[in-house]
């Protein structure tokens, strides 16, 4: 009886320290997907297209809890996680800089419209006239005009049609 109560708690301490580190390896894990989603979250403020990357990191979490579900193929689960997270993490400074030079292009774009809108709106309407009054006589200038003969003050027979 004492050689199984002793069996059973050496047995209890035994899967009680598997567990602590299995948790302990656990545990860096779920800070460095915190730590990079943070940065993520920086680096969507600065511009950049992180969806990729956030699937990536959501892909991390869901072989972390599949881990956890599954000890027998723990190891490789959590080595393909540690592999995405850190891939995730090594990615942010390119999509930090592509948001920015999107950025900048997009500001870029915005202000060169607007100039070419301001300088339009200038020369129409400084030769806008000018150009409106001659196409009109152009196009016009085939056209005959007739003087009616005028008979009086008083108008006479006039063509109101």
């Amino acid at each position: 009886m004492a050689k199984k109560l002793l069996a059973c708690i050496l047995l209890t301490l035994l899967i009680s320290a598997m567990l602590d580190l299995s948790l302990c390896y656990d545990e860096p894990l779920i800070k460095s997907v915190r730590k990079v989603y943070s940065r993520l979250a920086d680096a969507e403020k600065r511009g950049a297209d992180v969806r990729e990357a956030a699937l990536k990191l959501q892909k991390a979490l869901e072989l972390i809890r599949e881990a956890e579900e599954n000890p027998g193929e723990r190891e490789a689960l959590l080595s393909r996680a540690s592999m995405l997270i850190d891939e995730v993490n090594s990615s942010i400074p390119s999509l930090i800089e592509k948001g920015e030079r999107r950025i900048l292009w997009r500001n870029a774009m915005i202000g060169s419209t607007a100039s070419l809108i301001v300088v339009a709106a200038v020369l129409v309407y400084r030769f806008g006239p000018k150009i409106f009054w001659e196409i009109w006589l152009r196009i016009r200038s085939e056209w005959v005009v007739e003087v009616l003969e005028r008979r009086g003050r008083g108008g006479g027979n006039r063509d109101r049609r």
